[in-house]
């Protein structure tokens, strides 16, 4: 079975890697992610990444939905 919870060595790292980053993009503590969450985030190197990471992925959504007629208003984006 698939652990839920992520390993407390990887929210450390995170934690001292992106001290208040991961909260203020996410609006998460490192310690509320899952495990998949917190794997995917420590393998970037810089909060920078993470923040150029998470742009380019809201963007492919708004161009997703646009492509399907919808049109969401600026700050829907979570």
């Amino acid at each position: 079975m698939k652990r839920l919870a992520p390993d407390k060595t990887i929210i450390g790292k995170l934690e001292r890697r992106y001290p208040d980053e991961i909260t203020k993009l996410f609006h998460i503590h490192p310690r509320a992610l899952t495990a998949n969450e917190a794997q995917y985030l420590i393998g970037f190197k810089t909060a920078d990444e993470i923040r150029n990471r998470r742009t380019k992925a809201t963007q492919e959504i708004y161009r997703r939905l646009r492509s399907k007629g919808i049109e969401l208003a600026a700050g829907d984006d979570g």
